[in-house]
This record gives structure tokens, sequence and C-alpha cells, in this order.
């Protein structure tokens, strides 16, 4: 499990394409003196486990997490954000992120607005069920508060401290980025069999 709060910004170094996947080679400062082979890093918001450390982390990523996650338009030279797995007892400063990417979406919209930075993100068919203001939802893994929710996408307000520890300011309109909605939001949907409502979020204790 993570939490959406990125330790820290990390370089590709190298991918390697393999009939079962990709090697994917990630330099970073901080986490890799931590790290040890089996540990798990969200790379980008996507979970993968540490194959071998040395001046880089690597992971062997499987056909079907490419297929199905941003990680296969990744290049040499990009930066992408890493966080490693939370410990037993760690402060959960941003939500229960599982690090199983929905799928990705389109950046419409990304800039500096008299609202504060935005970025708005496409939504596909059935996304609004788990989408609500002042909810949660990992974007490239990167914890946001929903701000805004309109017909076909929805907004997050980014804080400089967020533009400058992450990747989102990078992205331009018509990039794709991975989303993960809320665990708590994908239970409740199965238990209770109807939408998350702000309404249903209050009356349940999760908002003021």
């Amino acid at each position: 499990m993570f939490t959406g709060i990125i330790g820290e910004k990390g370089i590709v170094r190298g991918i390697s394409r393999e009939r079962s996947g990709a090697r994917l080679k990630i330099s970073c400062d901080k986490i890799n003196r931590e790290l040890k082979t089996g540990d798990s890093v969200a790379v980008n918001g996507v979970c993968l486990s540490v194959t071998d450390v040395d001046d880089s982390v690597v992971f062997d990523v499987v056909r079907n997490t490419l297929a199905k996650t941003g990680l296969k338009r990744l290049k040499t030279g990009d930066t992408v954000n890493l966080e490693s797995a939370m410990r037993l007892g760690d402060k959960v400063n941003g939500h229960m992120v599982t690090g199983h990417v929905d799928g990705e979406r389109a950046v419409r919209n990304n800039m500096d607005t008299s609202e504060g930075w935005i970025i708005d993100i496409a939504a596909a068919m059935g996304d609004e069920k788990y989408l609500v203001p002042k909810g949660a939802v990992a974007v490239d893994g990167v914890s946001l508060t929903v701000g805004k929710t309109y017909g076909g996408f929805f907004r997050a307000y980014l804080i400089p401290l967020t533009l400058e520890e992450t990747t989102l300011k990078l992205k331009k309109t018509g990039d794709y980025v991975n989303v993960e909605f809320d665990i708590m939001a994908k239970y409740s949907r199965k238990v209770g069999g109807g939408s998350i409502t702000e309404e249903t979020l209050r009356r349940t204790g999760f908002l003021d």
C-alpha cells in the first residue's frame, strides 16, 4: 500500500523491451538507499517489485501492466514519480493507494488560472461513480483532492509543493496520466450498490 505522497522524482535510465514485457531502470537519490530486491515501489502510481538495486533501481514490468498503464509510454530520460511502500504504523498524509491503476486518462488542461493551478483530466464512462468533490484520487501516483466534476472530466487544484515535488506540472494537454480511484469509493460502491455522493460522505462522517 501507498499514500500518494511522492518520495522523490526519478529519471528513467533505460528500458529494454522483452517478450514478457520490459525491464525498467530508474535512477534516484533517496529511496534506493533503503530498497532491496522484492520491495514494492510505486512508479507513476503503478506498484512494481524491485528486481535489482545498484546505481539504479531495476524493475521487470509484465505485458499486462504495460498494456493498462502509461509505463508503456516511458522513454529514456523521462522523469517519474516514486514512492516506497508504506510501513505499518506510518502516518497516512495522503490517502490509501494500492498501486493498481484503473486506467489511463487524458489531460485536458494543466495551467495557472485565477482560481490557482488546475489540472483537468478526462473521465471515461463509469468514472463518475467514483468521483465526488472533496473525494480522493491518485494521478500518476500523486494523492489529489477532486475539486470539481463536470460532464466528461474532473478538476483538481495543485498547490505549489505538488508542482515542485512531482511531475504533474510537466503534463501537457493530450498527455496521459495513470488514474487510480479511491479504494473506499470502490468498496462503498460494491457494498452499497449506489453512487458515492457528497451527501453520502457527509452522512457517513467522511466530510464535515
